[in-house]
């Protein structure tokens, strides 16, 4: 084999993109071993560069392959070896080299590049984020030095090559920095740079698309549910205080967000969380309808909260989720009832004693319950309008005791 034969070969490999699939990596490894099977058999002191080149090249596709299929350390450690070969050969054959000046030298500087990226990646696997950054944005100077020198020689065909790995790891940097200080908006800086890269080719692009897509979902979903779970906990802070028309203001926004989150994804817990802040406003409404001695829209309030819950409760299968809200939906019915025979008493119809007893006793059924599930709150309120109950029916047995006979 001449050296005019050897040094095409040489080139064809120079110039594909470095950027190919792993079965045509693995192809120009077993393409390089004949090479060099095929040169070693020959005597020629004067084509020793081209057989050390051809070693490197091969070292260098094996580190490609490796790199590709992701095992980090080995190809790290090979990158590195084929550096210090490759500068090696610099100094060993400094005429030869010259006339392949530019080749090896785009050569070192990807492998600069990949040796930055594979660590980034070492230490992207600790969650050291940080340190990180910092070398993710040393693997981008070193492609674009590359890129660079391919613009020098208009060498477009590998600039746009080197241009695609600049975009993918300027994708990473920003994904990198969203998921460190949850900031959506690094994301989808993120999205915008993995788009460029999928556009001039780099495959695994794709799975980082649409895994920062879903990060973004996730930050979202967080960040609402927190506020949602908030805006909940204020509402029963002013339920317990009292103060209905807060507590109503702070449920209804919290049902809100969990339209909201229903919008973004579709879920039976969103559902019912949804179901859940609706049911407890119109329980503060109902409360605050009763401070104010509107009983008759209080208990049309207490039916609504009781059938609110009761809808989302019979789309969701499972005995223990509606036994755990069992004792709630008594409550709402007790507390209709009671509204309902208030609204009997003050128009003096005695048929409100015998109301105001149903409502004892579905408040004393749901008092039980609740107690088997630890819901205090509710134990409370069931006690708060069991004795109401009790001085209505006290004062109500007065009223309505019927007048001796004058036999």
């Amino acid at each position: 084999m001449s050296e005019l034969d050897i040094a095409s070969k040489l080139g064809e490999m120079f110039d594909q993109d470095y950027q190919i699939s792993v079965d045509r990596t693995a192809e120009n490894v077993g393409y390089c071993d004949q090479l060099i099977e095929s040169f070693s058999s020959q005597e020629k002191p004067d084509l020793d560069f081209y057989l050390n080149i051809l070693q490197n090249l091969r070292l260098f596709f094996n580190c490609e392959f490796l790199f590709q299929n992701k095992r980090i350390d080995k190809a790290l450690s090979n990158y590195q070896k084929v550096r210090e070969s490759l500068s090696k050969t610099q100094t060993e054959f400094p005429d030869f080299y010259s006339k392949w000046q530019y080749d090896l030298d785009r050569l070192m500087l990807r492998i600069d590049a990949r040796i930055q990226n594979l660590k980034a990646s070492t230490v992207l696997e600790e969650k050291d984020y940080a340190q990180a950054q910092i070398l993710f944005t040393e693997a981008i100077k070193r492609y674009t030095t590359e890129l660079e020198l391919e613009q020098g020689e208009q060498d477009y065909y590998h600039y746009f090559d080197s241009l695609r790995n600049i975009y993918y790891l300027t994708g990473l940097l920003y994904r990198i920095r969203g998921i460190s200080a949850s900031n959506w908006k690094e994301m989808y800086q993120a999205l915008r740079f993995f788009r460029k890269a999928r556009f001039l080719g780099q495959e695994t692009s794709n799975i980082d698309f649409n895994e920062t897509r879903e990060e973004i979902v996730s930050f979202r979903l967080e960040k609402l549910e927190k506020q949602a779970e908030i805006y909940f906990t204020n509402g029963l802070v002013h339920t317990q205080q009292e103060q209905y028309h807060q507590a109503m203001i702070n449920y209804n926004k919290s049902a809100q967000l969990y339209r909201s989150l229903r919008k973004i994804r579709e879920s039976i817990e969103y559902e019912l969380q949804e179901q859940i802040q609706l049911s407890s406003y119109y329980e503060a409404l109902a409360k605050n309808l009763v401070a104010n001695d509107d009983n008759e829209s209080a208990a049309k309030n207490f039916l609504l909260a009781r059938e609110t819950l009761d809808r989302v409760l019979q789309k969701i299968p499972g005995e223990q989720l509606t036994a755990t809200f069992k004792p709630q939906l008594m409550y709402f019915e007790a507390m209709h009832i009671f509204c309902q025979a208030v609204v009997e008493y003050d128009q003096l119809k005695p048929e409100s004693i015998e109301h105001f007893s149903d409502a004892i006793t579905k408040l004393e059924d749901a008092k039980g319950r609740a107690k088997e599930f630890d819901n205090q709150p509710l134990v409370n309120s069931c006690i708060e309008a069991i004795n109401k109950l009790n001085s209505y029916q006290e004062i109500g047995g007065i009223m309505f005791q019927s007048e001796p006979s004058d036999d």
